[in-house]
């Protein structure tokens, strides 16, 4: 794979320009002008910047950077928040980054954080990225450097099943956003092994308790947010986090994080939650004495002396014999099971935005070896369901019965399974603690040849919230115009709602949704049975 570990060394300044410079800028204390003649310390990009003169100025924790105006929209890429998880810093929190002399040019994103890749012909892939573990950078878009008032900010955690992704993917281009008047923000953490590997001698390490090291970047993140977002133009005391599939259960971990208490003030998740049980501390311990017997090494320091890429084949092999890396209940950071958090009213309480995508599954049936809920005939379903017991299997196997030639019983089984349940529980909870929950139902199919095959398929709603993608007719036209509009104004104000889009009831006691589509509809209860069932398997 592209990409070596790196230190992201700062280039020097040439003396006699930092002489000219202070002579003829420092002195008359007009700094945005004399910054803007300094040396860059990271590459040009060449005809990209039309004149770096008129290019914005931005000073953060670490030094000052140099952006770039594209149509309206101030965008700033790259931004280390943390310093490089690299040597003796892998499996460890993150720390403040190093701080950098001149200006720092902004142009281009970061390095991906490692990852086997989307492989071509999936849904998800995009062009190859440059992997590194020097991968914790974010970037800016914003509308305004200088606003009248401060402006919302919105932060976007990416998607992969904790394995892949990052903020760089083009469908999360933030500038179509950007112009509906918020600061857009996206992320890169820590994947895989490298994020949430939890051990006993980690655990030794950090007062008994390890993994969630993803989850960690996304808090100091967000610090970074609290710190520095004003010199974009953001609002600190109006940040909205959200993100699809792992990137929504990342969501809804910051929900049940003390460590996050206080850094965001609204939240979205999209296809993704934590509320059935979590793997806890012994489970992630065994999994990583695994990991380091499959790489060959006895202890914590030859493993940090192990090459990205060896690391990342134990991890693959790991995944081949049926097992995964992920968020756990470590005991400190997620202190206990996140719905234990959410019925006691422990979690941060904040508004959210929920929902899920009519077809989540089918995607997942594309896959060479689909996920072991996932059936393909009646047999193996009434099986499968078995696993819950007796009295479990009952319900399940009528309320998810059998159609003449369709899988689409066993595709919904599974859709609710992981995604169903886990938006409208907490939805619920989220309103039992007292704070709105508005809930979707996406059913729109978008016209793309992946849509005629899959239906609204997990993750198709994403091109209809940053405008990227959209095929260009009247219905998807007319769902992005919904998606944006819901999604901006919840963003500023917590509510949904406003002129020129139909009404979104909130959740409230009658569990009330919106369907999603390019004629939205109100209605109550969705799949009612379905989840009361499920309420009894996740006690």
């Amino acid at each position: 794979m592209p990409g070596a570990d790196r230190e992201g060394a700062v280039g020097p300044v040439s003396g006699a320009r930092r002489v000219a410079c202070a002579a003829a800028f420092c002195l008359s204390l007009l700094w945005p002008t004399y910054a803007r003649l300094l040396p860059a310390t990271q590459a040009d990009p060449g005809p990209e910047v039309a004149s770096e003169f008129n290019n914005p100025i931005a000073d953060v924790s670490g030094g000052t950077l140099r952006g770039l105006e594209d149509h309206g929209v101030y965008v700033f890429r790259g931004i280390p928040y943390a310093r490089p998880p690299v040597g003796d810093r892998r499996w460890r929190a993150p720390a403040a980054p190093e701080p950098w002399s001149g200006v720092r040019t902004a142009y281009s994103f970061g390095p991906a954080c490692m990852q086997a890749p989307f492989t071509e012909g999936s849904p998800y892939y995009s062009p190859p990225e440059t992997l590194s573990e020097d991968c914790l950078h974010l970037n800016v878009w914003t509308p305004d450097m200088t606003p009248a008032e401060p402006l919302p900010v919105m932060v976007w955690i990416h998607g992969g099943s904790f394995t892949r992704g990052s903020g760089a993917v083009p469908a999360y281009d933030g500038a179509s956003l950007a112009r509906e008047g918020v600061v857009l923000v996206t992320i890169n953490y820590r994947l895989g092994v490298f994020g949430y590997l939890a051990h006993p001698e980690l655990s030794q390490e950090r007062g008994g308790s390890s993994g969630n090291y993803g989850l960690l970047d996304q808090i100091a993140a967000l610090q970074w947010v609290q710190s520095n977002i004003a010199q974009f133009g953001g609002d600190r005391n109006s940040v909205t986090v959200f993100g699809e599939s792992a990137g929504a259960s990342a969501v809804n971990q910051l929900l049940a994080a003390p460590e996050a208490s206080g850094l965001f003030h609204r939240a979205i998740g999209q296809s993704g939650g934590f509320l059935s049980p979590q793997p806890e501390l012994v489970a992630g311990h065994a999994f990583g004495q695994e990991v380091f017997e499959r790489a060959g090494r006895e202890d914590v320091d030859a493993m940090r002396a192990l090459g990205s890429e060896d690391l990342l084949r134990a991890q693959a092999d790991m995944e081949a014999s049926g097992h995964s890396v992920r968020p756990l209940v470590d005991g400190r950071i997620i202190p206990d099971q996140a719905i234990e958090r959410f019925r006691r009213g422990e979690h941060n309480k904040v508004p959210v935005l929920l929902g899920y995508n009519r077809d989540e599954s089918t995607v997942f049936a594309l896959l060479p070896e689909p996920p072991p809920l996932l059936y393909d005939n009646h047999d193996d379903f009434t099986a499968g369901v078995r696993n819950y017991g007796r009295l479990a299997s009952l319900p399940l196997r009528w309320l998810y019965g059998e159609e003449e030639g369709s899988a689409q019983p066993y595709l919904d089984f599974w859709r609710d399974l992981k995604f169903g349940w886990n938006m409208q529980t907490w939805a619920r909870l989220n309103e039992e603690a007292g704070e709105p929950a508005w809930l979707y139902f996406f059913t729109h199919v978008p016209a793309t040849p992946f849509g005629r095959q899959l239906g609204a398929y997990h993750a198709a709603e994403i091109p209809y919230v940053f405008g990227n993608g959209v095929p260009d007719n009247d219905a998807d036209q007319r769902v992005h115009d919904l998606m944006r509009g819901y999604w901006v104004n919840f963003a500023k104000t917590g509510d949904p709602n406003g002129p020129g889009l139909p009404e979104w009831p909130r959740f409230g006691s009658d569990a009330n949704y919106l369907e999603l589509g390019a004629e939205p509809r109100a209605g109550e209860d969705l799949d009612w049975a379905r989840m009361k069932a499920w309420d009894y398997i996740f006690p």
